[in-house]
């Protein structure tokens, strides 16, 4: 950065530094493919360029470049790939050694991790939406991009394609009909394809659709805070789907869908239900943005050395768990550890015959206060779900863990223990988005 500031015979010193480690790789990487001849010339030419630099005297600066440029020659002959190197060949070579050192650190030390869903919430929060009631409301460019950067929102604003009545693309189901939607790929971090959800809108023959990760609820994070506030879903009509007559749809369209379990694309027929709701072509349908869950940094290395305790945070892997049927890597509460007896009395969790301790959360649970509402029993169908409505005891090797969310958390009341060797580590601080709640994780 400071190269300006330097002496010319300094920055030959510089280059002549990094000839001698090209060298060097030539000689550890090459040795058993050259000849006694080719080693020892390279050897000698390396040893004729350190003496250079040691030297200090008024013509040592020439001698040096004489040494540097006999010492690159002979690597032109002898160096095979490893010299002369292309700068797309240092950079890739770079790319792996970095990636070989984050994979290295991500595994023992500290994991990055985002939190898709809102089963810890408010301890942490997963995607989040904001609606925008009036078009005075949304976002100019500037906040865009300043909400972009800071909380990681991205702004979806639906329009109508067309002037008419807004339809709704049904489904069959059974003997009934469901809202459509199509399975889709979103793109995570701008490169990778991730798993989401598209939906679609019909007035007349147009069609408008947005995709989302699969992880969102639209339902909770859109579509509520819309009624609560008396503003119209293009859903509204959905709810008052019985008793359907013939001129319930307006016709019908083909639309084409990926079934993963032929690997192929398929025609699905749909059906486009009525809503009764004109719009003019351009009215904003929905508009809101689409919150980042928070991303944290887990601690992997702690529980080589101690053991969990009922309160931590508790990162595992899903893999493992007979009940779980995806491999992920999931965030809840650590409620029981191995001989632990735990039990949901009332609205508390119960460890051991007392309140449970070690967070928070269990004390705001048990009162019901800022966001938390307390412990929930409801059961999993599985043979492997626990009912805690009476107390279980933790096997050993196993833990319970719940979502501090109890009322939209599929956790061990659904399915079970988490195995010892299922277990990552715990979070230690949230690093992303800039909000309030950055900083050491609760």
């Amino acid at each position: 950065m400071f190269s300006f500031l330097k002496n010319e015979s300094t920055k030959l010193r510089e280059t002549a530094k990094n000839w001698l480690y090209h060298a060097g790789k030539v000689y550890h990487f090459r040795k058993d493919l050259l000849s006694e001849t080719e080693l020892s010339t390279l050897v000698r030419l390396s040893e004729e360029v350190k003496v250079g630099m040691k030297d200090k005297s008024d013509s040592s600066d020439n001698r040096l470049r004489s040494s540097i440029e006999a010492l690159k020659d002979h690597m032109e002959q002898v160096g095979g790939n490893y010299y002369p190197r292309t700068s797309m060949a240092e950079n890739v070579e770079f790319f792996f050694a970095a990636l070989i050192i984050y994979v290295g650190f991500t595994t023992f030390f500290i994991k990055p991790f985002k939190i898709p869903t809102n089963s810890m919430w408010p301890s942490y929060f997963g995607m989040t939406g904001e609606v925008y009631h009036e078009d005075e409301d949304k976002p100019g460019a500037i906040a865009k991009a300043f909400r972009f950067v800071s909380f990681g929102a991205k702004h979806y604003d639906v329009k109508a394609p067309a002037s008419g009545e807004l339809l709704i693309p049904m489904q069959r189901s059974g003997s009934g009909y469901q809202v459509f939607r199509r399975p889709a790929n979103v793109k995570r971090y701008f490169l990778i394809n991730a798993p989401g959800i598209e939906h679609s809108f019909y007035v007349g023959d147009e069609r408008v659709s947005f995709k989302y990760p699969a992880d969102f609820n639209l339902e909770r994070q859109v579509l509520e805070p819309m009624k609560k506030a008396g503003t119209a879903t293009p859903f509204d009509r959905v709810a008052s789907m019985n008793g359907l007559g013939p001129d319930a749809f307006a016709g019908q369209v083909t639309e084409t869908v990926y079934d993963p379990r032929t690997g192929r694309n398929v025609n699905v027929k749909l059906y486009l239900l009525r809503t009764g709701r004109k719009v003019e072509e351009g009215e904003t349908l929905l508009s809101f943005d689409l919150m980042t869950g928070d991303q944290l940094f887990v601690d992997r290395m702690s529980y080589h050395f101690v053991s969990p305790k009922v309160g931590d945070g508790f990162v595992f892997k899903t893999d493992s768990i007979p009940g779980i049927r995806e491999d992920k890597f999931y965030i809840k509460r650590l409620v029981g550890t191995p001989g632990d007896k735990v039990r949901i009395d009332g609205q508390a969790m119960i460890v051991n015959g007392e309140p449970a301790k070690g967070s928070i959360a269990f004390e705001k649970n048990a009162q019901g206060v800022d966001g938390y509402d307390g412990y929930l029993t409801m059961k999993g169908k599985s043979r492997l779900s626990v009912d805690l409505t009476r107390e279980n005891t933790v096997p050993e090797g196993q833990f319970l863990a719940l979502g501090d969310n109890s009322d939209n958390s599929e956790d061990g009341r659904m399915w079970g223990y988490v195995p010892e060797e299922a277990v990552v580590g715990r979070p230690i601080m949230i690093y992303y988005p800039f909000t309030k709640r950055f900083g050491l994780a609760k």
